[in-house]
């Protein structure tokens, strides 16, 4: 899909001025136009009136109310048309003795002794003034029609047609002006709109974007410089009130991180003189104490002895585990990355585990490609390999005949995800929230002395050491369980 076009907010915003005040331009010139018209229609109408009235006059006085005198009365109304230039026909009508309006006189000859326009009945019975403008190309033209009065009462009608093209030829030159004047209006509109819009809104707001994108990038130290006193003052300074607060919360932070790496660094010192110091008497209690049990000849003593050793062995790896987790959290320890055959390292771990593995009549099936590289600590993948293989085991039941751990592998991109998967207890979702956490047990019902709790943490350490990512999946309890994690490859770029 192509790339969506963006349009700059002082864009949208002169859009939607320059549209509006078009509407109001284009609007007010129409209203203009017809208003203008309709002014010049009713300037002829007005004419028409004039002439009418003049024309009552000149019959009632020069043809004594006598419309009988055609002739005279048809010289009279052409040379009134030929001294008016605007006068194109005009026309007498007047009624026969069976009440029908005939053109008695006008200008043009087939008119004459016809039926008169339906209009002028109109006018005739309602002494009414009617008028239809009429513009078809350059020509422009108006039809008046007029009741004709003499002493008083209505004897006929009139019938001017009028050219208005002298007039219009005016309004024509006048309408271009106005359109022009209109458009230059509107570019006049748009630029000014354009250049307050983007002094008075866009640039706040270009600015406070840019201040935003810095503050974004970590630098709280800026501040939003806009002071108008309208609504984007107001966000101005109540978004610059906020970076302060946020400036000061993170000072706060850092302190108390500082306070908590203190306090970290202090307790993992202590986990370390505290393993050493536990460490060192049970060395010689964990070897000592099983040559003493075994020349033990009291069974009820022996048995004592042997809980003993069960106990101090317990002791032992607890202090070692909590040693080696706290090494793992120390920035100062430092892993020995190299590029690993995968399958050989997983083999290694599986040989070193055989005799343990038969014990628990347990087999370990590897789905590894002879060909994939990782690149890791050795010595620290080893241990996360042991780790979850004990895991498995110990967690599969013993009365399980047939029981496997299945290892497998799969390149994705630059990084590999291995799997350790068992068909042992299994696990609910809520042992799976806290499966990584220190000193946790899945099966707190059955406290075996030689789970610590610590193992799947030291796991999850390793991984995260590795720059990579540890999970863990299980469908429910009596479904098995799947431990996977993330490790770079180590194939060459």
């Amino acid at each position: 899909m192509g790339k969506k076009t963006q349009l700059s907010l002082s864009v949208k915003l002169t859009f939607i001025v320059v549209t509006i005040a078009a509407i109001i331009i284009i609007s007010l010139t129409y209203i203009n136009l017809n208003e203008q018209a309709s002014f010049f229609e009713k300037n002829y109408v007005d004419k028409s009136v004039t002439l009418a009235k003049s024309l009552d006059a000149s019959i009632s006085f020069s043809f004594k109310n006598r419309l009988n005198q055609t002739e005279q009365l048809q010289q009279y109304i052409d040379t009134i048309s030929e001294k008016n230039d605007e006068i194109i026909n005009l026309s007498i009508n007047v009624p026969t003795s069976q009440g029908d309006l005939i053109t008695l006189v006008s200008n043009h000859e087939n008119l004459r002794n016809t039926a008169a326009n339906p209009y002028n009945t109109y006018v005739y019975e309602n002494d009414v003034i009617v008028y239809l403008p009429s513009h078809s190309g350059s020509s422009h033209t108006i039809t008046v029609f007029l009741p004709l009065n003499i002493s008083g009462a209505v004897v006929g009608t009139y019938e001017f047609v009028l050219s208005m093209n002298t007039a219009y030829a005016a309004f024509d030159i006048e309408m271009r002006m106005l359109i022009i004047v209109s458009i230059i209006s509107l570019f006049l509109l748009t630029f000014c709109s354009l250049y307050l819009l983007r002094r008075t809104i866009v640039k706040p707001i270009i600015e406070f974007r840019d201040v935003v994108h810095r503050i974004s990038g970590g630098n709280l130290n800026e501040r939003v410089a806009i002071s108008s006193k309208d609504e984007l003052g107001q966000l101005a300074q109540s978004f610059n009130q906020m970076t302060i607060d946020l400036k000061n919360s993170q000072y706060q932070i850092e302190q108390y991180n500082k306070m908590l790496e203190g306090l970290l660094d202090q307790k993992d010192q202590f986990i370390k003189q505290l393993g050493h110091d536990l460490k060192n008497p049970l060395v010689p209690l964990v070897n000592l104490l099983p040559i003493i049990a075994e020349k033990e000849k009291d069974p009820t003593v022996k048995e004592h002895l042997k809980m003993i050793v069960r106990n101090a062995e317990y002791m032992r790896d607890l202090v070692i585990k909590t040693l080696q987790l706290a090494r793992l959290r120390s920035p100062a320890t430092e892993f020995q990355f190299e590029r690993l055959n995968l399958a050989e390292v997983v083999k290694q771990v599986v040989v070193n585990q055989e005799y343990f593995l038969q014990q628990h009549d347990i087999q370990v099936k590897t789905e590894i490609s002879s060909a994939l590289m990782v690149k890791a600590d050795r010595l620290q993948l080893i241990e996360l390999f042991n780790n979850l293989i004990t895991n498995a085991v110990k967690y599969t039941p013993k009365d399980q005949k047939g029981s496997s751990i299945t290892i497998q592998a799969q390149p994705e991109g630059s990084m590999v995800t291995i799997s350790v998967t068992d068909i042992g207890i299994g696990m609910t979702q809520e042992q799976l929230s806290r499966i990584f956490s220190e000193f946790f047990k899945v099966d707190s019902s059955r406290p075996e002395l030689d789970s610590s709790g610590l193992g799947l943490s030291i796991c999850q350490r390793i991984v995260e050491k590795h720059g990579g990512q540890i999970g863990v999946h299980s469908d429910g309890l009596g479904k098995g369980t799947t431990f996977f994690f993330t490790l770079q490859t180590g194939d060459d770029k």
